[in-house]
């Protein structure tokens, strides 16, 4: 994992990666109702994070996230 990198996504953007991880889904009807947010509002989130980390699929912005270290999934998640 590679931790020297500066993470280009807002906090915002990094919430919603870390429950894509957590939920273990992309849907974002699923990440809508999880965050109170629309589902058209979750896609365009997703469209950005595409553009600004220059990957193909939500997936693969996950992993490179997630091998970046840009991502700081808590145990409690849940409970905020």
């Amino acid at each position: 994992m590679n931790k020297s990198s500066t993470n280009p996504l807002t906090p915002a953007l990094c919430k919603l990666m870390v429950a894509a991880l957590v939920l273990k889904t992309t849907d974002a009807k699923t990440l809508a109702s999880h965050l109170n947010r629309s589902p058209a509002t979750i896609r365009t989130e997703f469209q950005r994070i595409l553009v600004i980390m220059k990957v193909h699929c939500r997936y693969a912005a996950l992993e490179t996230a997630k091998e970046e270290g840009w991502l700081a999934v808590e145990k409690n998640f849940d409970e905020n």
